[in-house]
């Protein structure tokens, strides 16, 4: 029989006795303190094989974060060299927009030479123009009994430009526009004439190195006002060395007379 007094008594029993320490546990302890270092224990097992699968995710990341590195550091390589070659291209850039520049001041001092030359062929063109239409109205004028005689008729005599001008002023003529009246009046060629009868009649002719429409509306324009203002039968005529194509229908038709001139008809005596 043991006899407890003090505490030393109580702990010199239970080492005495260890089977009294579990007795006394389980007396003192609620079940939860008891199973308490089971407990622990599968939690510090649990912990451990997180512990190493985050040291594991941890090797991981610095694995991806070493890659990252080095894959920047490549992509950070590259990008020096992209800046590099866009240096290198813009200066390649700068030189060729420069050598362009001079191109195009060259080009643009060949268009202004070439435009001054244009300018130059088309007052040539206008000049010869007006050359081969005065020679072609020289060549007209001067084969004027010709044309007659060609149409049928005996020359009479060319209408001066005031005869012109005194046949329409010396009538009404107000419901013909003044530019109408005017380009009347600067007729190519009008000439009288007379048939096999005597009876007197006129012919309007224009003139061009190359007759056109705009010579045949005009001649036939002309006939119209002489018919109206002299009282006498009138003939449109277009005389020229070429006859534009478009025109020929209404030679053919009748409504105009056509006078082919010569090359030698229009060579300067």
């Amino acid at each position: 029989m043991f006899t407890i007094n003090t505490i030393e008594d109580l702990i010199q029993i239970l080492d005495e006795k260890p089977e009294w320490v579990d007795a006394l546990r389980a007396r003192l302890l609620t079940p939860e303190l008891l199973d308490l270092p089971e407990k622990f224990t599968k939690f510090v097992a649990n912990m451990d094989a997180f512990v190493a699968k985050v040291d594991a995710f941890v090797a991981k990341v610095d694995k991806f974060i070493a890659e990252m590195n080095a894959f920047v550091a490549e992509m950070n390589a590259f990008v020096a060299k992209v800046d590099k070659f866009i240096e290198a291209t813009n200066k390649r850039l700068e030189r060729i927009e420069n050598r362009q520049d001079k191109a195009e001041s060259r080009l643009e001092r060949i268009e202004n030479r070439q435009d001054k030359a244009e300018n130059r062929l088309d007052r040539i063109d206008i000049s010869l123009g007006v050359l081969k239409g005065g020679h072609a109205r020289n060549a007209a004028v001067r084969n004027a009994a010709l044309i007659a005689y060609d149409m049928g008729f005996e020359l009479v005599g060319v209408l001066p430009q005031k005869k012109i001008i005194s046949l329409v002023e010396s009538q009404d003529a107000a419901d013909i526009p003044k530019n109408e009246r005017r380009s009347f009046y600067m007729a190519d060629l009008i000439v009288e004439a007379a048939g096999q009868d005597g009876e007197t009649c006129y012919i309007a002719v224009e003139i061009s190195f190359t007759a056109n429409g705009r010579d045949t509306r005009r001649a036939i324009r002309n006939a119209a006002f002489l018919t109206r203002f002299a009282g006498k039968r009138a003939y449109p005529v277009v005389a020229g060395m070429y006859k534009d194509n478009r025109i020929q229908s209404t030679i053919e038709s009748g409504d105009v007379f056509w006078y082919q001139l010569d090359a030698e008809d229009l060579e300067v005596e």
